[in-house]
Formats: structure tokens, sequence, C-alpha cells
């Protein structure tokens, strides 16, 4: 196939063990000060493939051999603003156990490290990550039994402190009636494959996207807010995408597009296993973000995007339906990411290419996608629902 890759990522439960003699872990995980039910809370033996998430309302179980594990082995309870709990197999009899109440234990809110000096700096916009612009080139994952695997990526940026806000990426397909992933983001552990290490989200709260059904080669673009979390960065940083539920009969098989940039992917099979790096391929995970700088280099970077707007292709044109103009239609470029809304006389100017596709979208209206031609203005024909 020349340069066309394909990723393939098969999160799957690793059968590490005989079926035969299986312990039957069950139980649910509760908050120790309200009782409260903790959902998604990663669960597993670290390093063997051996994991699950907790539910929404906090159940959980776990099957495993543990005639063949070692005795001083525990499963590992994790989850954000809350201590980590090691529960000792020794606990649980080897026919298993079942109604078991595991009680995490909250810890203060450890927020990020803010430094912002009085010299005049600004934040501007920089964002950074990776896009695929048509590559055939796919992470996916497979088989609905690996809750809590993960698909990550290295983004590489230059140095300073850097906000991160918006996540974008695009969906290619995905069978299932809807999918609930985490969005996490990491420091790397600093060793010489750089895999995965400190959790860089310190908010507390799990960032949560819901990927609705889509049919293959659809490309939905796919945006989630990263603001309310407040997660700053210093240098070079790897998000990731978990998968916590399944919903519906159609198994699992979300397609997600893949970049031809050579900085490195990790996945990791099941909650608490062992992160691996797969390839040197990025998955196209785009981070809008705001970088700090002096307030001259602001002014330098502020003169060169308006060169650059101005030298910029766009599209442009009208939201139309029934004679009518139509205004606050959401207007995507899908392979950009960029978008804007139609005016209160339903204009619109979006920056695109030949061959881009734009997507116009309204509540009441079927979704409209448009492949840009030669001519610099395009009118959207949209019907209602």
């Amino acid at each position: 196939m020349g340069k066309k890759t394909l990723l393939t990522l098969v999160l799957g439960l690793l059968m590490l063990f005989q079926l035969s003699g299986q312990t039957v872990f069950k139980g649910r995980v509760l908050d120790d000060t309200t009782r409260e039910p903790i959902p998604y809370v990663n669960i597993g033996i670290v390093d063997l493939g051996i994991g699950t998430v907790s539910d929404e309302e906090g159940f959980f179980l776990m099957k495993f051999n543990a005639n063949k594990l070692p005795p001083l082995t525990t499963i590992l309870f994790s989850a954000l603003g809350y201590e980590t709990l090691n529960f000792p197999i020794t606990k649980i009899s080897e026919q298993g156990i079942a109604n078991q109440d595991i009680l995490l234990v909250p810890k203060a809110l450890e927020l990020n490290e803010v430094v912002v000096s009085n010299k005049g700096e600004e934040f501007i916009r920089d964002n950074v990550g990776y896009r695929n612009f048509g590559e055939r080139s796919y992470g996916y994952w497979k088989d609905n039994v690996a809750e809590g695997g993960e698909l990550a990526t290295r983004v590489v940026v230059k140095d300073g402190l850097r906000k991160l806000e918006q996540l974008s990426f695009q969906v290619w397909h995905n069978p299932s009636d809807s999918l609930l992933l985490r969005v996490n983001v990491y420091d790397d552990d600093g060793g010489i494959s750089r895999l995965p290490g400190t959790p860089l989200n310190k908010s507390g709260k799990s960032i949560f996207c819901t990927i609705k059904k889509s049919k293959e080669g659809t490309n939905e673009l796919v945006k989630v807010d990263l603001k309310p979390y407040d997660i700053y960065v210093t240098d070079d940083f790897i998000i990731s995408l978990e998968l916590l539920e399944v919903y519906g009969p159609t198994a699992l098989g979300l397609v997600i597009p893949a970049a031809f940039n050579q900085y490195g992917s990790y996945r990791r099979y099941s909650s608490q296993d062992k992160w691996v790096k797969f390839t040197d391929t990025n998955m196209a995970y785009y981070v809008e973000s705001s970088l700090l700088v002096s307030k001259k280099q602001a002014e330098r970077f502020q003169r060169k995007l308006e060169r650059k707007e101005k030298k910029s292709p766009t599209i442009a044109g009208f939201a139309i339906s029934k004679g009518k103009m139509i205004p606050k239609v959401t207007v995507i470029n899908n392979d950009t990411g960029e978008s804007t809304k139609t005016d209160a006389q339903g204009r619109y100017r979006l920056a695109a290419q030949k061959k881009d596709i734009i997507i116009f979208r309204k509540e009441g209206y079927k979704d409209l996608n448009l492949i840009v031609g030669e001519k610099p203005t395009m009118n959207a024909r949209l019907q209602e629902q």
C-alpha cells in the first residue's frame, strides 16, 4: 500500500488465564465519606491485562484465576479525586466474593501550579496536535470487554506555560448505538520509551465524551471542551481516549483516523494494564490551546496571524431553506476542524481550500455535506427534518 498504513489497535482483554477455575469478584465502589457510588473507577491487576471499570452506579465485576496469581497480588482501585486503594487477593476466596463494598477516601483537591509574572505576558492562541487529511491511517477499538482500554498519542509542543482548551478528533466509524469515553492527559514517565505517566488533570473531575452511532467513512468531528478542568502543561504531553461503556447490542468497532506525524502512540488493553508504545505514528488528536508569551511576542504573533488570514483561501455563501436565509447554522470544515455560524442574514465565511468537506448543521434540519470546488462561493440548501 506504499505510504498508506493501517494502525490496528485491538483493545481486548488479554486471555492470560484459563477459563477453568475462575474467581468472580463483584462489588460496588463507594465514597468513604458520603457512601455515594463512584462511577467509572479504574479497577485491575497492574500490568497483567486483567481489569475493568465500575459502571455509572459504581458496580463492578472481575473474573480471574486466583490460583494462577502470586499470593501478594493486589487489585488496584483508582479514580480522580480519590486516594488509590490496593485490595489484596488474599481477602478473596478461590470461589470469589460478591457484594463487596470498596471505600475510596477523597483526597484534597490538587490544583496545577500556575505561575504568571507581572512582566506584561499574555496568552496567545497556539493550537497543537495532528490532523488526518485523507490518509488511510486509523486506530480502532474492537471487542466490548475492554473497559478501561486507552489509545494515547504524544503531542509535541514548544516549551512554555500552556492551557489546554479543546480536543478535536474525527470518528470514521462507530457501529454501536453510542459509546462513553474519557479524555485523559498525562506527563510522560521519563523513561526511554516515554510512556504515559503522571495524570495532569488535577480537577478531580473526569472529562467525559459521548460518541454517537455513525456510518463507515462518516468522519464525524467531535469536540471536547477542556477549559473547565484547568489543565496546564509546560512541555510535551500525552493525551488519550479511554473506553468506559458501550451502549446497544452491536459489538464495539470504533475507528478513529490517525496522522503521519512520527512522535508516537501508545495503548493499554484494559484498566491498570501496562502501557506499550505500538507505533511512531500519531493519532489525529488536535488540541486548541493558549501559550503564555511576552507582550512583544504576542504582538508579533498577531501580525503574523493577520497576514496568514489574508492569504488563506476561504469559502463563503448562504444557508438557505425554502427561499429563506437561515441564521445560526453551524458551518464546519471537516478537514481542519474550524467552524463558524451564519449571521442574521444567513451568510458565512470559513477558511477552506479545494476538496475540503464543509458540514452545515442546525437543529430541525438535515445535516448537509458539501465539497469545496473551484469557486470561492458555495450556498447550502438545507432540508427540514
